[in-house]
């Protein structure tokens, strides 16, 4: 290897690469190793966010007091602090929960470093009394980034005189995850706690810098909420991320993918995770003596659903757990396994057990082992097979030619289309008791569609008797499925015979 640039060097170059560029970077050499350790622990700090609305001092007590009321820090700060750059005339917002002790221990600590409550027309002109007021809207507000999000109470501004700098104290209702998730495209959906940094999306954002929309229902929203939108999307288009409708398939079909369509949780192998330092004698105050453990939302986790018709959707169920007396934490889950529900874990989801159990055993497990047998469950290795079944679908696709349509508009195959396929093959795999051989093309059909097809080679061992038994694999509906997304799947048999089981293909005019 060459001569290895010094590190002032160094750190102008790591700059302009990505996260998975800072990877590959540091696999070259170890020293190297050690140029990237280094850049990380000086550019990401929480500092950089937060020198420009706080002194050094009161960075201090500032997260000390979001390690005892768990606020967490979203929306444009935090994609700045992943992005490491600096969005002009940004705010600061601040995610807490719906309690009055909370946030009047985060209001008064804003009040006594000179932000002044600010309230809107619809608001009373004291924080207490526009507190206690509640809601006047039927519409959830919109927040400084012009986006409404599901499952926000409030929105409490308050700014300084000197510089018009402005904090936005966030009250929501429930579960902040469920506020982050409805936020209007994955760019945003980062968060900052008192210990760690999580970007939900990184590989979209930050590699490939793009922003996949979540559309919202209808009733939702009103016109100018969805104007709010519009305006968003472009707002981040002029600081560099492009909106799309869906994630690339390049992202999808990625190993250990973003979009998976298994469970995700916070702080996942998908997540992009940054450790913060704590604040120096933090636990020698005995108002804020808390166990320094693992972020409370961690134990919540989401799906992501590509739907049939070109959207995605993110979804959670919500069970309130009270681990110890006087404190909520709520979890979010898609789905609680079996064997999860039959664990000392199972006890705390939802109502599945009486309340004097939950008390029982609230003494005896520390939220931190909740966490891990959470994601033991919902992070775990993809299974060989539907591995296998992914890596044949994206490799292929990666090699697939260029087909052009009359408009000049390059033609590919749905996504839907081949995440489905993924599934299915999934499916066959599992009928054989040896792997078979298969392949994968891509072909353009008469009326210039493109389709997906499949072959899979039937062992020599395989038994004849068994062929007819290989349409359990794909039951009518699945084909006519696939069939509508241009997925065609045949076996051959080893003496190169095709064999036509569901009596398609007519309808297939391949080219």
């Amino acid at each position: 290897m060459g001569l290895i640039p010094p590190l002032p060097a160094q750190n102008l170059i790591l700059r302009e690469l990505s996260p998975l560029d800072h990877y590959h970077y540091a696999l070259a050499h170890k020293d190297l190793q050690f140029a990237v350790s280094s850049f990380n622990l000086q550019a990401f700090r929480i500092e950089h966010i937060l020198l420009r609305y706080f002194s050094q001092e009161d960075i201090n007590a500032f997260r000390l007091i979001q390690l005892k009321t768990d606020t967490l820090i979203s929306g444009s700060a935090a994609l700045q602090f992943f992005d490491l750059t600096v969005f002009e005339n940004s705010d600061l917002d601040l995610y807490i929960v719906r309690e009055w002790d909370k946030v009047m221990l985060l209001a008064g600590f804003l009040t006594s470093v000179a932000y002044d409550f600010t309230p809107r027309p619809d608001q009373q002109t004291t924080f207490q009394n526009a507190f206690e007021a509640g809601r006047t809207f039927a519409q959830p507000p919109v927040v400084n980034d012009d986006y409404p999000a599901i499952d926000i109470w409030d929105v409490y501004s308050f700014v300084r005189a000197s510089d018009e700098r402005k904090v936005q104290i966030i009250t929501y209702k429930t579960n902040v995850l469920q506020v982050i998730l409805g936020f209007h495209s994955t760019c945003v959906m980062n968060a900052i706690s008192y210990t760690h940094a999580y970007s939900f999306y990184p590989y979209a954002t930050f590699v490939e810098r793009c922003s996949v929309a979540v559309p919202r229902h209808s009733w939702r929203i009103s016109n100018s909420d969805r104007n709010s939108i519009l305006r968003a999307f472009e707002k981040y288009a002029e600081r560099g991320w492009r909106t799309e409708v869906l994630p690339t398939k390049t992202n999808a079909l990625r190993y250990r993918s973003e979009f998976r369509d298994t469970a995700r949780t916070v702080g996942d192998s998908a997540c992009w995770t940054v450790a913060l330092n704590p604040v120096q004698h933090a636990r020698s105050s005995s108002d804020f003596d808390r166990t320094l453990g693992i972020d409370p939302i961690r134990a919540n986790s989401w799906y992501t659903i590509i739907l049939e018709n070109g959207q995605v959707r993110m979804g959670c169920s919500l069970h309130d757990v009270q681990l110890h007396p006087g404190n909520l934490f709520t979890f979010t889950f898609p789905s609680v396994p079996l064997d999860l529900i039959h664990s000392r874990v199972g006890r705390y989801l939802g109502d599945l057990y009486p309340e004097d159990i939950l008390r029982e055993v609230a003494h005896e497990t520390k939220l931190e082992d909740i966490v891990q047998d959470i994601r033991a469950v919902f992070d775990v290795e993809p299974d060989m097979l539907l591995e296998r079944s992914r890596k044949l679908i994206s490799d292929a696709h990666a090699k697939m030619p260029e087909f052009l349509g009359m408009n000049g508009k390059r033609l590919g195959p749905s996504l839907y289309g081949l995440l489905t396929l993924v599934r299915q093959l999934y499916i066959i795999f599992n009928s054989f008791r040896e792997d078979p051989d298969y392949s994968l093309s891509f072909r353009i059909s008469l009326e210039g569609q493109i389709w997906t097809y499949v072959v899979i080679q039937l062992p020599q061992s395989f038994p004849r008797f068994l062929i007819p038994s290989l349409k359990s694999t794909m039951d009518d509906y699945m084909t006519r499925h696939l069939m509508q997304h241009r997925v065609w799947i045949s076996f051959r048999t080893h003496s190169g015979k095709d064999l036509d089981l569901w009596g398609l293909r007519r309808h297939v005019g391949l080219a």
